[in-house]
């Protein structure tokens, strides 16, 4: 039986929040976030506007803008006559803004997209200083903004590389009203129509697309990639079935002359993310996807109506092309689906992006496959990264080489309004294994449940929004952790030993580090004593009188997850006057001599994390002798400060006392 990931972060509660909202009255459905480092603004897509924010500061109301996009009144009187909600879908939702390079067009210069109360409209925009003029609209955003407000989408700006070497808009989306056509497609940035000599799309109704939920499209290379989750059509005779996705497209790809204006390079791969085993279980349904370089880390759920759960996978950019260049699935819902044999493939094979138009033999290949691959891409490690149950993350933001340590942190986000903060360390042989992950916390930063649409990250901030909000959160929060092994877990922290609180890591040699504590040769909790040189918890000897009360606390300077197991002498302590509190501590109330011996705190885990020796006392004699213990204790103490008190006057004595001839004459250099 294999067992979801562990550990229970604590809450991390009083965070630097900094918050924006329009409207307290109604939602404004912020559901798209954008990083412009150029102009230093966070742009927010909601529904009707358009918002630029401080990216330092979001709260800041000297640096924003504000505008409207609402959609034609046509436009909404066809959504309305077609059954669409009025207030939420036959509304204008910003889903896509893009900066337009300026070898492509005059500098400050965007591109963005809104649905447009179910007709998909492009505009073209000029930035002021706090405010857009709009150059062009009513451009048609058909397959790079989805008609309907829930819908998922997505779209890259290709600068060159395409036929002519011309800017195009590569996207994922439906197409129609009745979101029965989904396409990959490309077509020129600035369009009134999909008549233009760039507009180029996948097939429809031969297994390309099967109700896909596109969540990420890069540019890299010569190739566009699309992550996207779909009904599988390899599955089909044994139900419905959801499958992750990776497409490939060339960026030069002219199209085919047997079905006009379609994809000939068009490659399609399952992505596999699993946990191995002779039953392997399985994370079907990517949610999100972020690029690093060569890698792309996905974050997938399992269905929401079976078991819930949450892992992310990586995938080597290299791994996914050696897919692309293996064998062809074909099959359909009547037969078994198997590898193309290799000598029915066309050479050039098809997804090469060669120049000029492709052959006819490929063409034919093409209009005749679903283009699906017959080998899944395997993650990294061939096991996820971190995963965890009853969680459902949608959102995913990965941070490399944090304060220069070799750990990444993780930020993902529920449908329940929660942010999870993951740290990643690698092991001896990163290539081969996955790295050692903790949950180090977990915010509920609008202190409600509503889902969070968007996560983005920019300098020291993570960004994310829900329907009736825009956040700002701090990526760095070590003076939150009161235990060592959270502070050390995050690759921005390390504990400090003089102080004996977390501090943002730095080489002091004072400051430990999650890489300064020996794992190899000794356990986590031997590897962090010996580095604090120093204990977990103190042994105490405690000494009550008859019918008083007493709390034995918990001290443990590690994280305790779930809760503990006191014992008295070895055997379970029970009774009425024996009380767990809330932070595992036992108080023992009405003392009696039964009472006295040795107790002994256990985790979950087994390891002991609090040590106590109750003595009782019950005669006069014994309770004479306590008190007069602690009124020497006293006196030594009060002898100790009355003797520091004397030696600081003698020296405001020395400092202030006048200055004698000699030294004086000593002074005037002899005169």
């Amino acid at each position: 039986m294999w067992q979801l990931f562990p550990l229970a972060a604590p809450m991390m509660t009083d965070i630097d929040l900094k918050l924006f909202q329009d409207s307290k009255s109604y939602p404004i459905y912020y559901r798209y976030l954008t990083v412009d480092e150029e102009s230093g603004f966070l742009f927010v897509g909601a529904m009707n506007k358009l918002f630029g924010l401080n990216l330092r500061n979001i709260e800041n109301k000297s640096q924003r803008i504000a505008q409207d996009f609402r959609p034609l009144n046509k436009a909404r009187d066809h959504c309305r006559k077609n059954g669409k909600l009025e207030n939420f879908d036959c509304q204008g939702h910003i889903r896509f803004l893009v900066r337009i390079k300026p070898q492509i067009a005059a500098p400050n210069t965007f591109y963005m997209c809104s649905t447009g109360s179910y007709k998909p409209m492009g505009y073209e925009l000029k930035l002021r200083q706090n405010s857009f003029d709009t150059l062009k609209s009513d451009l048609n955003a058909h397959g790079i903004c989805s008609f309907g407000p829930n819908d998922n989408t997505t779209a890259v700006l290709v600068p060159s590389g395409t036929p002519r070497n011309m800017a195009a808009l590569f996207g994922g989306a439906v197409k129609d009203f009745l979101m029965s056509d989904p396409v990959i497609s490309r077509h020129a940035v600035y369009s009134s129509s999909i008549a233009n000599a760039n507009y180029i799309r996948t097939r429809s109704k031969i297994g390309w697309l099967n109700e896909p939920q596109f969540v990420g499209s890069f540019d890299v290379g010569e190739y566009v990639y699309f992550f996207f989750r779909e009904v599988a059509i390899e599955y089909t005779n044994c139900g419905k079935k959801i499958f992750s996705r990776v497409a490939r497209v060339c960026k030069n790809d002219e199209g085919s002359t047997l079905n006009k204006n379609t994809w000939v390079s068009y490659l399609k791969a399952r992505l596999n993310c699993s946990i191995p085993g002779e039953y392997p279980f399985y994370f079907d349904e990517i949610q999100d996807v972020y690029q690093l370089g060569k890698m792309f880390y996905a974050l997938f759920t399992t269905n929401v109506n079976g078991m819930t759960a949450s892992a992310i996978c990586g995938y080597n950019l290299t791994n996914i092309d050696a897919v692309f260049e293996g064998s062809f699935k074909q099959g359909n819902s009547t037969s078994i689906w198997l590898p193309v044999p290799k000598n029915k493939v066309p050479n050039p094979r098809p997804g090469t992006c060669g120049s000029g138009s492709a052959m006819i033999q490929q063409q034919q290949f093409v209009s005749q496959h679903t283009m699906l691959m017959d080998k899944a891409v395997s993650h990294q490690f061939r096991e996820p990264i971190f995963y965890k149950s009853n969680i459902l993350m949608r959102k995913l933001v990965v941070i490399p080489n944090v304060a220069g340590a070799d750990g990444m942190v993780f930020f993902t986000a529920s449908n329940t309004g929660v942010i999870y903060k993951i740290a990643a360390w690698p092991k001896i042989n990163p290539k081969y294994d996955p790295p050692t992950t903790y949950l180090v916390s977990k915010t509920i930063p609008l202190g409600d449940t509503k889902p969070i649409w968007s996560l983005v990250y920019h300098g020291n901030s993570i960004y994310f929004s829900t329907d009736t909000a825009v956040g700002q959160i701090p990526v760095e929060t070590c003076e939150k952790y009161t235990k060592i092994d959270l502070c050390i877990y995050d690759p921005y922290c390390g504990w400090d030993t003089t102080l004996e609180e977390c501090r943002i890591y730095s080489n002091s040699p004072r400051i430990i580090p999650y890489k300064g504590i020996d794992l190899l040769a000794y356990s986590l909790e031997e590897a962090i004593s010996k580095a604090i040189g120093g204990e977990l918890f103190k042994y105490e000897r405690i000494s009550r009188t008859t019918g008083s009360s007493v709390m034995l606390r918990i001290a443990f300077k590690l994280h305790i997850r779930g809760s503990v197991h006191w014992t008295k002498d070895g055997a379970s302590v029970r009774g009425d006057r024996h009380i767990l509190a809330q932070d595992n501590s036992l108080i023992i109330t009405d003392i009696r001599k039964q009472d006295e011996g040795n107790y002994l705190a256990r985790d979950n885990n087994n390891r002991k994390v609090a040590e106590y020796t109750l003595v009782v006392e019950t005669n006069k004699e014994q309770i004479e002798q306590r008190w007069m213990r602690k009124f020497d204790q006293w006196c030594e103490e009060f002898e100790r400060y009355q003797e520091d008190i004397r030696k600081w006057e003698k020296k405001c004595e020395a400092c202030c006392e006048e200055p004698s001839q000699a030294k004086m004459v000593s002074a005037l250099g002899g005169r």
